[in-house]
């Protein structure tokens, strides 16, 4: 019972993380791109390799594809916890 309880609760952590992500809720993707390029740019700086100062090539297109994924996934996940959670008696 404990693990089907877990394993929906996990699944409908990923189902909000993959919602934020595939529909760019309050600006999630926006913000991780410009995370990944600000930790690209740092990166560059400790190891003077200049071919991390541009822009990464993996832009939002990128995010909100993860959070495609994501999204089925987690439900599935929360569906199958609730299904373990339901046949342990």
């Amino acid at each position: 019972m404990v693990a089907g309880i877990a394993l929906f609760v996990m699944g409908l952590g990923v189902t909000g993380w993959g919602t934020m992500y595939a529909f760019n809720l309050r600006g999630a993707v926006d913000k991780a791109v410009a995370r990944r390029n600000a930790v690209r740019a740092v990166t560059a700086t400790r190891t003077m390799n200049l071919g991390l100062t541009e822009p990464s090539r993996l832009g939002a297109w990128f995010f909100r594809l993860m959070g495609a994924v994501m999204l089925p996934g987690g439900l599935f996940l929360a569906l199958v916890g609730l299904v373990i959670a339901s046949l342990e008696n």
